[in-house]
């Protein structure tokens, strides 16, 4: 048993209550004046003060997000802390009156939560120990100071025309005294248009040589002679300001190398210790297992078969499925070409490597993260209570009708089409290939797996189901006006040249209840399951006699 394995249902949704003791960070901004002593609730006669609840709130916020922090720095925000810390401690209380803090299941759970827990805390503290000193930074910097010179940058006006006669006569109106600005507003034809040409600052890095050279020979504000890029593209440009490159100082970048230093030193740490935990936890992995990871998909045996052994423990393929599955397949093989596969599988069993460890040593750093343990105790006892509770919930088909009923509206579906097709970078090249298949249509799905440089090659050019809009227009539009079942083409957009073969079309309309069942089960199932869990902790509330003194926050 694996810990993604306990996630089931909407049951973690909960679980974000319970606390992560970590060291504490920026509690000024959340903390309130008043005595550590002050009773702020109680729970079955067990009152819950300041200090604790400050305790539990330094953890929450070390971890988080300034949202968050910003939010428990309200009044709401704290009493919204408050309420969850007893919802907590009304869960934890039923947990052990049913005893579930016991037993074979429970200690097995609890083990691998904690090892999982241990050992990222373990890794954590690799990795923070981890220092840059400052003869280290400016080291650096003595060594790599070309690597922050500043290029010459200008504040550059462009104009863009598509003839020599039209930058001509722009440049004589422009010489004549003209307003560049106007003239760019009316008669330019790049993005900059608007903006009357004006392109704010610019390095020389990012601009053409033509340009650059143009550029080194004007004086401010004087309009360039037209340059040619390529026959339909002439420019005319200016600068209104230069700012001269040089090499940035030491203390201007001192921090931006620290922070290089520091996150590669912590990336060599990690590595130097998932090294040294492969060696002592006698790593092995099955290299063919791990190349069936590129596939597009996986057959069963694939996914039976074992990806790595951990002290002779098997994880088998089927584990990395999850993660997996994040990875479009159409992508997958590019994503985890080369160097790409070593680097997902690294982050996975690194995971299982330290727990691995911590499993191993678990008394030791048990007694060294006291609070670890405490907090994975608890949460182990209410996941077991609360997948009683909500597990069982399930959304009635009724309720999937009516919800249908009511929001028909969420369920239009646009003009979808079913398309394959081949693309090539050349237009000679898709001209030679449409005279193929003008001779013999059946070759399409051939040449797509030989010819096409898009992805979707190797399924013989085949696009699946896509809607109205979401190809480029020149595609879309193709796609929308093309025969059923003839080839059609070139079509030329900005990734090259297409043929392309439209095999389906269906109108816009609504999608059948069928279709998307499970879509709404999956949309109500939390609902239920939350609304379940609010009335099972007012019941419980009830019962542990909870009393909160709102007033003292």
């Amino acid at each position: 048993m694996h810990l993604k394995h306990q996630r089931s249902g909407a049951l973690f949704i909960f679980l974000f209550l319970l606390a992560t003791f970590v060291a504490p960070c920026g509690l000024s901004r959340v903390m309130a004046a008043g005595s550590p002593d002050d009773i702020l609730a109680e729970i079955a006669g067990e009152k819950v003060v300041r200090s604790t609840y400050d305790k539990e709130l330094e953890a929450i916020v070390a971890n988080s997000n300034p949202q968050t922090v910003a939010r428990f720095a309200t009044p709401d925000g704290r009493q919204e802390f408050l309420n969850q810390m007893v919802e907590v401690g009304v869960l934890q209380r039923k947990a052990e009156q049913l005893g579930l803090n016991k037993g074979e299941e429970y200690e097995k759970i609890f083990k691998e939560m904690a090892s999982f827990r241990l050992a990222a805390e373990s890794m954590n503290q690799v990795v923070s120990a981890v220092k840059v000193e400052d003869a280290d930074v400016k080291s650096y910097y003595d060594k790599n100071s070309a690597n922050y010179a500043e290029p010459v940058q200008y504040h550059l006006f462009q104009m863009s025309l598509d003839s020599a006669e039209k930058a001509a006569a722009m440049k004589k109106e422009l010489d004549a005294g003209k307003s560049f600005v106007e003239l760019a507003k009316a008669s330019s034809i790049d993005d900059a248009k608007e903006n009357g040409g004006d392109k704010g600052f610019v390095g020389e890095s990012q601009l053409e040589p033509e340009i650059n050279s143009a550029l080194g020979n004007l004086k401010v504000d004087q309009v360039s002679e037209p340059i040619k890029i390529d026959d339909d593209l002439h420019i005319l440009v200016k600068y209104t300001e230069k700012k001269e490159g040089g090499v940035k100082e030491f203390d201007a970048v001192s921090a931006q190398i620290r922070r290089e230093l520091l996150n590669q030193k912590q990336q060599e740490a990690y590595k130097a210790e998932i090294e040294k935990l492969k060696k002592e936890m006698s790593f092995e992995m099955n290299d063919q297992a791990a190349q069936s990871l590129r596939k597009e998909s996986l057959t069963p045996e694939d996914k039976n078969a074992v990806l790595f052994k951990i002290a002779g423990k098997e994880i088998k393929v089927e584990e990395l499925d999850e993660e997996l599955q994040q990875i479009p397949a159409f992508i997958r093989p590019q994503i985890l070409d080369g160097e790409g596969l070593n680097d997902f599988l690294e982050r996975f069993y690194a995971r299982y490597l330290a727990a691995a460890s911590a499993e191993k040593n678990f008394d030791a750093l048990a007694e060294k993260h006291p609070d670890v343990v405490k907090d994975v105790a608890r949460r182990t006892m209410i996941h077991k209570l609360l997948s009683g509770k909500l597990d069982a919930i399930q959304v009635d088909d009724k309720a999937i009708d009516e919800f249908y009923q009511k929001n028909l509206a969420q369920f239009a579906s646009p003009a979808q089409m079913k398309a394959h097709h081949i693309l090539v970078k050349e237009e000679a090249e898709v001209k030679e290939l449409q005279a193929v298949l003008e001779k013999d249509p059946a070759k399409f799905e051939d040449l797509a797996r030989e010819k096409s440089t898009c992805p979707s090659g190797k399924e013989g050019g085949d696009l699946g189901s896509f809607g109205e809009g979401q190809m480029v227009p020149e595609f879309d539009e193709a796609c929308k006006t093309a025969e059923i079942g003839k080839v059609v083409g070139p079509v030329k957009t900005q990734f090259g040249y297409h043929l392309i073969r439209v095999d389906e079309r269906q109108p816009a309309g609504t999608r059948k209840l069928e279709e998307v069942k499970e879509q709404i089960r999956s949309h109500l199932l939390p609902q239920k399951q939350h609304e379940a869990f609010k009335a099972y902790i007012e019941e419980l509330k009830k019962e542990f006699d909870v009393k909160i003194h709102q007033e003292k926050l």
